[in-house]
């Protein structure tokens, strides 16, 4: 890797099996991320679309010969973890790259890569890869079944793996990569136009700590998410054993509309996040919540965006969450919002207040500066909305735990993460949550940053990605 320090942006992408200088003498696609940041990706021809991808197979089933799983998670971890070390000049190019993509103070954008690592290291995968296959030897050959004694079983993925992957979240794109490595595929990814050049960066780490998994993964852009614009989509999505999207309804639906009937998809969708305050929540939970909101400028399915408060004034809670939200956006900057939404957060403030939400009303309060670092819109009555905004919260005052429950029904199955504070009403929340598909239930302060086990979505992380092989003994 020539000269890590430098931002990747410019570049995006890493190809295993393109020509030397292929890239160069020929067209390229060019973007702009979320913060305006120009960079660019190859144009992949048919002809060099299927040399990558035959590459990255290639490499894959002879990883699976000379490198067995415990080898891949030590070195897939040693290059993930690089992106957080503020030493490492990866680790340094990395916030670079975060800081010019989105917009993001250095601080922030290194705190957030410090998170990510916690589920990167090579402790956390093992765990992962315990909790799902029990024995993670089952990568490497046939295991005793331990159900079945006449019965050994194996389990990989396919030699090939396309993933279309969204930009709202730094690194998960790159948590999205180390699955497929970790079950033995080979990786084509797609990343996102708003922060494409974090899995590149990767990427090349991946190549420096060990050549051949480094060829296991090739990564690139274009516009748009539809057959027509690329031949690598067109190819990739006919020799990939499986296609794991994540994105909204729309990319969801494209990418069904343009893969071949029979392979199988892993699509990952829009999901709400939410928090209550019970009626004995403590009052330092208001901080945790700001916290939880600032994490990745709340772009994330875990990132709540409406909180109900039982039994208590919705007002002076919404007030608490305030000035943490301000003590926290002081000691993390946030991006500016953008054009868009900076009319947007004015016209809901503005909504709000005419409505009666005004600063000191008896009944609601709109509160935030004037620069739109972040906004709390609190009503004493019931309700809902909200809006997909940067650091923007709608609260609402209740009487029981049922009428949450309530509120939460026409959301079944859109319901990602709820984060809950105090104690009295909890297993009615929690039973009344998982009726509705909640995939996760955790305490305020800790949303953002789920265990490495975590069941996205309500689904294991790495079985759909695996074929099982059984081995039935004779007598």
């Amino acid at each position: 890797m020539s000269d890590p320090s430098v931002p990747r942006t410019a570049i995006a992408w890493h190809l295993p099996g393109l020509a030397p200088g292929a890239a160069e003498s020929g067209a390229w696609h060019a973007g702009r991320s979320a913060a305006g940041t120009g960079f660019r990706a190859p144009q992949l021809d048919p002809a060099a679309a299927a040399a990558v991808a035959s590459t990255v197979r290639r490499a894959a089933l002879e990883a699976r010969g000379r490198l067995s799983v415990g080898d891949v998670v030590e070195r897939v971890a040693a290059a993930a973890c690089r992106l957080a070390d503020p030493n490492d000049p990866v680790g340094r190019s990395a916030v670079e790259l975060l800081r010019t993509e989105l917009g993001w103070s250095s601080r922030g954008a290194a705190e957030t890569l410090d998170g990510m690592a916690g589920g990167w290291s090579a402790d956390a995968l093992r765990s992962l890869l315990r909790a799902e296959l029990g024995d993670p030897g089952v990568l490497d050959g046939f295991r005793a079944d331990p159900t079945r004694p006449d019965r050994r079983r194996r389990a990989s993925g396919p030699p090939l793996i396309f993933e279309v992957l969204a930009g709202n979240v730094p690194g998960v794109a790159v948590t999205g990569a180390i699955r497929g490595l970790l079950v033995r595929s080979g990786v084509l990814a797609k990343v996102a136009e708003d922060e494409p050049g974090l899995l590149p960066l990767f990427a090349r780490a991946l190549a420096e700590e060990d050549p051949l998994l480094g060829r296991c993964l090739a990564v690139t852009w274009w516009p748009g998410a539809q057959s027509g614009v690329s031949p690598a989509w067109t190819i990739w999505t006919k020799q990939a054993g499986k296609v794991v999207v994540y994105g909204g309804d729309s990319a969801i639906s494209e990418v069904r509309a343009t893969t071949p009937a029979d392979t199988e998809i892993v699509a990952y969708g829009p999901r709400l996040g939410a928090a209550v305050f019970l009626a004995d929540a403590p009052g330092e939970a208001a901080a945790g919540l700001a916290r939880d909101l600032c994490s990745y400028d709340q772009r994330g399915c875990v990132s709540p965006r409406v909180a109900w408060v039982v039994g208590a004034d919705p007002v002076a809670t919404a007030k608490r969450i305030g000035a943490a939200l301000a003590a926290e956006v002081d000691r993390v900057a946030p991006p500016p919002p953008g054009e868009a939404e900076a009319v947007e957060l004015r016209t809901v403030r503005a909504e709000a207040a005419f409505a009666g939400f005004a600063p000191g009303g008896r009944d609601a309060a709109v509160l935030g500066p004037d620069d739109l670092a972040w906004t709390v819109i609190a009503r004493r009555g019931p309700g809902t909305e909200a809006r997909a905004l940067p650091r923007a919260l709608w609260v609402y005052g209740v009487e029981r735990v049922s009428d949450v429950l309530e509120l939460l029904a026409p959301f079944a199955g859109r319901l990602q993460a709820l984060g809950y504070a105090g104690d009295r009403g909890l297993d009615e929340l929690a039973e009344g949550a998982a009726r509705l598909g909640v995939s996760r239930i955790a305490p305020i302060g800790s949303l953002a940053w789920p265990p490495v086990d975590w069941r996205h979505e309500g689904r294991h992380q790495l079985l759909p990605l695996l074929d099982w092989t059984d081995l039935e003994l004779g007598p």
